[in-house]
């Protein structure tokens, strides 16, 4: 575990802050470990965390994280925006709509551009959960291109850091757009697969660095 936080540390220490950081995984991989190395990190460098749970995501994490006997204590005092669901994890700071796109996207703007004003000066990582699941909510194309644009708005800043954790396999041949949309609003993609090794017997997670504003980390490999 000590050896995966260590490598994971060295693609956390690659993003400069400010940028959009889009980590891939498949259905067969389990990402709270990416989400509980990152947590870990960010906590250690002293940055400011925000999550934003889309429908119980975070819940699922929780859950997981402790099944493989990790501390989970630390998601109690979490900043957490909602967005949908029922189930609390951390420190709720407002509850918005899943449904209802439009709505969603007005009410984040009064209610989550007053809070990231007032911590501008703080450097922040903002995680998102669930991803894919929001986009499988929007009735049209123009509502997941909404979307998009959100994400192009709030990921402006030189002070907060956004990663977002989006399964591939949930967005079909029907939304697959929207992963190259993603992937090209990211400066940092990383893609996170379920593999075997060379016997193929023990499975593994392959992690790769597709993309990076860091071109050295580009081609980066880690086996957790």
């Amino acid at each position: 575990m000590e050896v995966a936080m260590t490598e994971g540390a060295k693609i956390w220490e690659s993003i400069v802050p400010g940028e959009s950081v889009l980590i891939e995984y498949d259905s067969l991989t389990l990402p709270y470990k990416g989400f509980y190395y990152l947590i870990t990190w960010a906590r250690k460098k002293g940055h400011d965390v925000v999550i934003i749970d889309i429908l119980d995501t975070l819940s699922l994490y929780k859950t997981q994280i402790g099944l493989a006997k990790l501390e989970v204590e630390f998601l109690d005092n979490v900043e957490v925006i909602k967005v949908g669901g029922r189930l609390n994890v951390g420190k709720v700071l407002a509850r918005l709509p899943a449904s209802d796109i439009p709505k969603l996207i007005k009410d984040f703007e009064l209610t989550c551009t007053p809070y990231f004003s007032q911590n501008e000066n703080k450097q922040t990582i903002v995680v998102v959960l669930g991803l894919s699941k929001l986009f499988l909510l929007a009735e049209s194309k123009f509502e997941a291109l909404m979307l998009i644009d959100l994400l192009v708005e709030y990921g402006n800043s030189r002070k907060k850091t956004i990663f977002y954790f989006v399964n591939m396999d949930v967005l079909d041949d029907g939304s697959r757009y929207v992963m190259s949309l993603l992937e090209e609003l990211a400066t940092t993609v990383i893609r996170a697969v379920r593999a075997k090794d060379e016997e193929e017997t023990k499975p593994y997670v392959h992690v790769m660095v597709l993309k990076a504003i860091n071109t050295e980390m580009e081609g980066f490999k880690l086996k957790l």
